[in-house]
């Protein structure tokens, strides 16, 4: 008994000459910072997985009235040229590279733009109807950890309908730059639903 008790005089005779001195406060600093920091952070944040979301956030949420307005520009720039086909017009160029740029890889910006760059805000203002995303989920694959799964959460309403919640799946892959390509997985149907007047 004599043992336990001198044993936990010794200890807190010693937290307390700690706390008293210089290591005290330097000890105590430490501990609030990282408390701090603990707190404010949910969690440990990728920066592949920010530009992914960053990426998904404006492509998914349609219509863009600057990205309908910018290619309706184009357009108008097309017709003057009065050629069968014309490189894009540099007011286009720069806006998609401002938009697109920074989420891609210079190969994987030069792919999308080729392929199917504002698709999604372009088939909404076609057909009347508007997306909003209100939840993205991003995992890295363990196996290839360039490849990022990604499911997005949206809200679908076209005008005079009731608004219907959807996923979208696909699988981002990864490149030193950014993203390399996106690929849409999943509910082919609701792909088709966003890109035609299903």
């Amino acid at each position: 008994m004599y043992h336990n008790k001198s044993r936990s005089n010794r200890i807190s005779f010693f937290i307390e000459k700690v706390f008293r001195g210089k290591t005290g406060v330097v000890i105590s600093a430490a501990l609030t910072f990282l408390l701090l920091v603990g707190c404010t952070q949910d969690e440990p944040q990728d920066k592949n997985i920010e530009l992914i979301q960053g990426y998904l956030e404006y492509e998914l949420t349609t219509p863009n009235k600057e990205a309908i307005q910018a290619h309706n520009e184009l357009w108008k720039w097309a017709e003057k040229q009065n050629q069968a086909s014309v490189p894009f017009s540099k007011e286009y160029s720069a806006y998609l590279k401002d938009s697109y740029g920074p989420y891609f890889s210079e190969s994987g910006y030069d792919k999308l733009v080729r392929t199917y760059v504002l698709m999604f805000h372009l088939a909404a203002d076609k057909y009347d109807y508007q997306t909003t995303v209100s939840k993205i989920v991003i995992e890295q694959n363990k196996d290839t950890p360039t490849n990022y799964y990604f499911t997005v959460y949206i809200e679908y309403e076209k005008k005079g309908e009731d608004k219907v919640d959807a996923e979208i799946t696909g699988i981002a892959i990864l490149r030193p730059g950014g993203i390399e390509e996106i690929k849409y997985l999943g509910d082919k149907k609701m792909l088709r639903t966003l890109l035609s007047d299903d």
